[in-house]
């Protein structure tokens, strides 16, 4: 798929020659019926960001992005990751700085919703382990972490909630730290604060409780450790351990 869009000529793809169209002919119908069946799904993931650019701009800035970056593989569930980093580089977005984030997180929300859940964590078996001091773990696989400069969680929820139709939402730049999981078939986004993200953060890399309650009292002297771990246990975002 990645070199027919990218060629302009059929010369030497496997194209059928019989019919009253040319190999070149067959080319472009194959190459504008691909390029709006990977805008609409463009459009699909990315629903909020749509909204945000407008039609008219996510279908030039849509077409740009799939000339540069074809598929690589049939698999489409995974078409679209560098859709936030390609819009963080065109310069017509400089008055809108906060519109790669929000497709960031839309992007997050989309792998959240296809990962797996594992069973989770429950208060008992945290009651249960004998030294805590060394206890490991492990975040859900559909938890997904993002931080901006700039509010795009709450921007993000009016917008999925009031569409077009939102009108005098204030926006102005703050740093901001949210977790996106998924709820059986719906996806959250989660507000927390920046020991809260430092924690979580740390435990998708290392597991071990303590050096994750560290990092995150690095980050907030006075971060509610034992509150959290309640809040994460009550959402079922701790996954058991595998051979539990």
């Amino acid at each position: 798929m990645s070199r027919i869009l990218r060629e302009d000529s059929a010369e030497g793809l496997p194209i059928a020659k019989n019919g009253p169209f040319t190999p070149d002919e067959r080319l472009q119908v194959y190459k504008n019926n691909t390029h709006l069946t990977l805008l609409d799904l463009l459009k699909d993931v990315f629903p909020v960001t749509t909204i945000l650019l407008g039609e008219k701009f996510l279908n030039f800035a849509g077409r740009e992005f799939i000339r540069a970056f074809p598929p690589e593989s049939g698999d489409m569930n995974g078409y679209g990751g560098l859709f936030p980093e390609y819009l963080a580089r065109l310069p017509n977005l400089n008055q809108f700085p906060y519109v790669p984030d929000v497709a960031k997180l839309e992007w997050l929300a989309h792998e959240s919703y296809l990962s797996p859940r594992r069973a989770p964590l429950t208060g008992a078996m945290l009651a249960a382990v004998e030294d805590p001091v060394n206890l490991k773990l492990h975040v859900q696989p559909h938890v997904f972490l993002l931080r901006s400069a700039w509010p795009v969680d709450r921007l993000w929820h009016e917008v999925s909630e009031h569409g077009e139709a939102l009108k005098d939402f204030k926006f102005e730049a703050a740093e901001t730290f949210a977790a996106i999981y998924r709820e059986e078939r719906r996806i959250a986004v989660w507000t927390i604060t920046e020991g809260a993200y430092k924690f979580l953060e740390h435990l998708q890399s290392d597991p071990a409780l303590a050096f994750a309650a560290e990092t995150a009292m690095r980050a907030e002297g006075d971060f509610p450790l034992d509150k959290f771990l309640a809040t994460l246990l009550q959402l079922e975002l701790l996954a058991a351990p595998e051979n539990a």
